[in-house]
């Protein structure tokens, strides 16, 4: 019964953290999709701001991965151990200690800023612009480290909705901006917004931490024994969480080098749809099973060790495989809905949405490799991520060079997915070499039968897309609505909510009933996943009744 509650508490807590995290990414997904409506693809300007970002955002992945990753096992031991004082003191140490480093990075970044636009064309159109938006950029680093370092505390001490719902002040802010003052100052004012908007993630998290017994002291202690613990893991995971950010930032700079004005911000747009929209549900699965891994490893229990992985690799196959057939079966239907509106060309959304597909077919690679890199560092285990993470980063490099001979623009998001697949392959390997096998072929059977559940969700979605292709929905019933609301609403606002009902009907009628379609599939198919959600519904439905 004990462990039963437990199962339903965690499961609970992870489907809250999960819509949280949902309507998180969504949000920063509007904020994505407002300012790119907004300003276009095509100026400079706002080429350059999506480039400036870049590079708060690699420390914000790897420094800040790193942080979380070491921050939760060390802080959480001494909690469990019973000795809080010495967890806080670690926590003190590491704020001071890593405000004081992102604070000269930061420094050093707007000193060097005027280097970074020479190795792309903004070197000779845009170049003032270009250094005054990394100077800009760079302080974010100090938030964004403090933001890691307090999700990391706040989870340790077992609250995990804050943590999930951090960026959701920033993208209203950023929303706000463009909707009330993007006129008037343009992109210089968003990236302004973008500061303020990004500082506010570590910002919201001080109350909550306010709330528990702990009181940050300034400490700058480097030689205590936790950090020293801390730095020598933490080195090797920079180096394999590098990997992601550093591949994107390299495919964005050699986007800024293409003859087309509009890529930085084209990549840059399809990365953030394909990544905001998986990434809500692979950070919220490892937000709960990172520390479950890491209590299971404590304890040595490597059977339930092998068997908790298991589980969460399946989920992991379970939602992101249709997730990456998704994206390439209503890619164009997406894009119109979403951004094909004011600067956004058609064009343009025919560009996106093939690129788009190119980066979906990463996606499970990208879950897989969370996963499996969190369950080698719950191992203490740090230096085989690092090595992948060299991997991951070499083979992007080397594909998207020689592709791009040959497609390229396209030869950059199949060259990512290429090596971040490569990645989680080789991580999958390795984790069983070193813990020995753990369901491999289990896990193998239920691939097979969710891909079997994805080709007929296809089949679905394909022909009822070809089918309301045919036609243009006109609205008439909402239309009919708004008039007797609004007698004398003008003909733009009407074309408008024709436009807008038309494309959400083309993507929302295949997406909702191909899911259905593949939720019924994997039931009969009898996935773990599915026939479990369905004796919930049943057990709470006979409670009704």
């Amino acid at each position: 019964m004990k462990s039963e509650a437990k199962t339903q508490s965690t499961a609970k807590t992870v489907g809250t953290v999960m819509i949280i995290m949902v309507l998180s990414r969504l949000l920063s997904l509007f904020s994505v999709i407002a300012y790119t409506s907004f300003f276009g693809t095509e100026s400079i300007e706002i080429n350059i701001y999506s480039y400036a970002t870049q590079f708060p955002n690699i420390v914000f992945t790897v420094f800040g991965t790193a942080l979380t990753t070491v921050v939760i096992p060390i802080f959480a031991s001494n909690l469990e151990s019973g000795n809080k004082k010495r967890a806080y003191k670690f926590a003190d140490n590491v704020i001071s200690l890593a405000t004081a480093f992102t604070l000269g990075l930061s420094l050093v970044g707007i000193l060097l800023a005027p280097l970074f636009p020479l190795m792309t064309k903004y070197r000779t159109n845009g170049y003032n612009f270009a250094v005054t938006a990394l100077r800009i950029m760079f302080p974010i680093m100090i938030f964004y480290a403090l933001n890691y370092i307090f999700q990391g505390i706040l989870q340790s001490l077992g609250k995990f909705n804050m943590p999930a719902f951090v960026s959701i002040p920033s993208s209203l802010i950023q929303i706000g901006y463009v909707f009330l003052l993007g006129d008037r100052y343009g992109v210089k004012g968003l990236l302004i917004a973008t500061f303020i908007a990004l500082s506010t993630q570590a910002l919201i998290l001080i109350p909550p931490i306010l709330k528990t017994d702990y009181r940050y002291r300034p400490s700058f202690n480097y030689r205590d024994e936790d950090i020293q613990k801390a730095i020598k893991l933490m080195i090797p995971i920079i180096i394999g969480t590098a990997a992601y950010p550093l591949n994107l930032f390299f495919n964005v700079t050699i986007a800024a080098n293409l003859g087309e004005g509009n890529m930085v911000t084209m990549l840059t747009l399809v990365q953030n749809l394909v990544s905001y929209a998986v990434l809500a549900f692979i950070y919220s699965v490892t937000a709960v099973a990172f520390p479950k891994f890491s209590a299971l490893a404590a304890r040595s229990d490597i059977s339930e060790f092998k068997e908790s992985v298991v589980k969460v690799l399946t989920s992991m196959f379970y939602f992101l495989m249709p997730a990456t057939a998704g994206f390439i079966l209503v890619r164009k239907e997406l894009l119109n809905l979403i951004v094909g509106w004011k600067k956004f060309t058609p064009e343009d959304v025919k560009l996106a949405s093939v690129l788009m597909s190119l980066y979906a077919l990463g996606v499970v690679g990208m879950g897989v490799k969370e996963v499996v890199d969190r369950a080698f560092y719950s191992l203490k285990d740090t230096k085989n991520p690092a090595i992948i993470g060299v991997i991951v980063m070499g083979v992007n490099i080397s594909v998207s060079l020689f592709l791009m001979n040959i497609i390229g623009v396209y030869g950059i998001p199949v060259a990512y997915s290429v090596s971040i697949l490569t990645g989680a392959a080789v991580l999958l390997v390795l984790l069983r070499k070193k813990i020995g096998a753990f369901g491999g072929r289990k896990l193998a059977g239920v691939i097979v039968k969710i891909a079997i559940s994805c080709i007929v969700m296809s089949a679905v979605v394909l022909t009822i897309t070809w089918l309301l292709n045919r036609y243009t929905f006109k609205a008439g019933l909402v239309v009919g609505i708004v008039q007797k609301v609004v007698p004398n609403v003008s003909p733009g606002i009407i074309s408008l909510l024709q436009q807008v009902t038309d494309r959400a009907i083309k993507l929302f009628v295949p997406a909702v009933l191909g899911a259905i379609v593949y939720f019924v599939s994997t039931y009969v198919l009898r996935v773990e996943e599915a026939v479990d959600v369905t004796k919930k519904l049943k057990v709470k439905l006979l409670k009704q009744n």
